[in-house]
């Protein structure tokens, strides 16, 4: 049993649920205020741990927005992302009024150069054109 109450609830909001965890959560927060800007209210949220994840806060925030986009610091593949739109799906699917999607780094080894890191990391204008996409606005 998963004890709820673990994660936290950064910003109320009704249009998409965003969830991520770790220092991406400030660029997740930035992009939420941006998407304020253009009238979509984002609903954040910060998992704090990955194991337990509280997945009923992000259950009844996806109850609430019927969509979701999940940040991630890591590869797609086998993610904590992966986890959390599998356990979205199954048992939110119902409330769902669009895919859910991650915004995760690029499929490819991790650089060292930095201008390859800043390409490989998620990135602002990457969040908020996902969020769109499940708003279903250009």
């Amino acid at each position: 049993i998963i004890p709820i109450g673990l994660a936290d609830v950064k910003k109320t909001g009704t249009d998409v649920t965003l969830v991520s965890f770790g220092k991406i959560m400030k660029l997740v927060l930035e992009a939420a205020d941006k998407l304020a800007e253009e009238g979509i209210s984002a609903e954040v949220i910060d998992l704090r741990t990955v194991r337990p994840i509280d997945y009923s806060t992000i259950i009844e925030s996806v109850k609430k927005t019927n969509r979701i986009v999940i940040i991630e610091e890591a590869w797609p593949l086998a993610s904590i992302s992966t986890d959390i739109a599998f356990n979205v799906q199954k048992d939110a699917f119902d409330y769902l009024d669009a895919p859910v999607k991650r915004v995760c780094t690029a499929d490819v080894p991790m650089a060292y150069a930095p201008t390859l890191v800043e390409e490989f990391m998620p990135k602002l204008s990457t969040i908020i054109e996902e969020v769109k996409s499940v708003m279903y606005v250009k």
